[in-house]
């Protein structure tokens, strides 16, 4: 079969490529993937900014269709449409993987990374880390699942948003445009931030719902976030672009007594104000990637039609294109890119 593969560590690294077919054992399924998006933990780790373990079959954020079940899988039968948990491959047997955070566990390998992906024809997975998704759902939609439990994770399960709360949204990309919404359905009142060149990135964000859209890159955008929350600031900040001075808006924007939550990966140190963080007692908290809670709760909004990602899958290319993919990604054109390894697909699904 075709696949995308990181060989090596290194520069010149990615390779489309021919790879063995995978052979689901009795306990996995083999899923035949619909579409997998380009994510920026996938240009860190092109770039040895993010760990993996080549050489490896990369993509993480996938829907598929089961196209064989292992002897012991009872849950799954071939043509049901699945997306799945990424930390497939823990050792069960440590403290973190005993209370259900499989994203800490010192063995745990993601699919993408440490065992092989999305960004093929074909990939195995244990059928225990699959969901059956759930009708209604576009299998291209679907794809940005991933996305979506890691915003679940920040916003539902490491922070507190409360209906009427005002929520800083730092950024205009996918990940930010996923918290808004997932904010919004909490109830929170959302502020997004972004730059002069997110003018179509913040066109989309308030057609989805957001209160109020700055550029922090002309006026006094920090003067206006105090202006629209009564002089008090935020009582969140979700940092999703990976910039320091993202970083520092958000604390400057804050409330005393407020929450700064790390959503992007920066993939290099940044400075940090700790002194205005204590000074202002604030609340700091990340989360990383997603645990199986929440996909459920990502599934349940999706389900429900409580948010809408639709509109965020906004190129489809050729799994033979990756290198257009990456560039679009790289260069922040539009939103998330999906590859397709089988591209007659989509139009069977139409």
């Amino acid at each position: 079969m075709k696949a995308l593969v990181k060989t090596k560590l290194g520069p010149d690294c990615m390779r489309y490529m021919d790879m063995p077919e995978p052979v689901p054992g009795a306990d996995d399924i083999k899923v035949k993937i619909f579409a997998c998006g380009i994510c920026g933990t996938d240009i860190h780790l092109m770039h040895d900014e993010y760990p993996s373990k080549p050489p490896i079959i990369t993509g993480h954020e996938f829907s598929g269709v089961v196209s064989e079940a292992g002897a012991n899988v009872t849950d799954f039968k071939p043509g049901d449409r699945i997306v799945t948990l990424t930390a497939v491959d823990t050792c069960e047997e440590c403290e973190w993987c005993r209370q259900g955070l499989r994203m800490l566990c010192p063995a745990r390998k993601s699919v993408g990374s440490g065992c092989n992906g999305g960004f093929a024809e074909y990939v195995v997975i244990p059928a225990k880390h699959a969901f059956h998704l759930p009708d209604g759902i576009a299998m291209e939609t679907a794809a940005l699942c991933e996305p979506l439990a890691c915003v679940c994770r920040s916003v539902c399960e490491r922070a507190s948003v409360k209906a009427g709360d005002f929520v800083l949204v730092a950024g205009a990309g996918v990940m930010a445009q996923l918290t808004a919404q997932v904010a919004m359905a909490n109830g929170g009142v959302v502020i997004m931030t972004g730059l002069k060149n997110d003018a179509e990135r913040f066109a989309m964000a308030k057609r989805l719902g957001v209160f109020e859209t700055l550029y922090v890159d002309e006026g006094e955008p920090l003067a206006r976030v105090m202006e629209l929350t009564g002089g008090m600031g935020a009582q969140l900040a979700f940092e999703c672009s990976g910039a320091a001075a993202s970083a520092k808006f958000c604390l400057e924007a804050l409330m005393k007594t407020g929450q700064y939550i790390q959503v992007a990966i920066p993939g290099k140190p940044i400075p940090f104000d700790m002194d205005m963080a204590l000074y202002k007692e604030i609340t700091i908290s990340n989360s990383y990637a997603s645990e199986r809670t929440s996909w459920l709760i990502a599934l349940r909004l999706l389900e429900k039609k409580l948010i809408n990602i639709a509109p965020l899958a906004s190129s489809i290319l050729p799994l033979t294109e990756w290198e257009e993919g990456f560039r679009r990604t790289i260069v922040k054109e539009g939103f998330k890119v999906l590859l397709m390894p089988h591209p007659e697909d989509l139009k069977e699904s139409e």
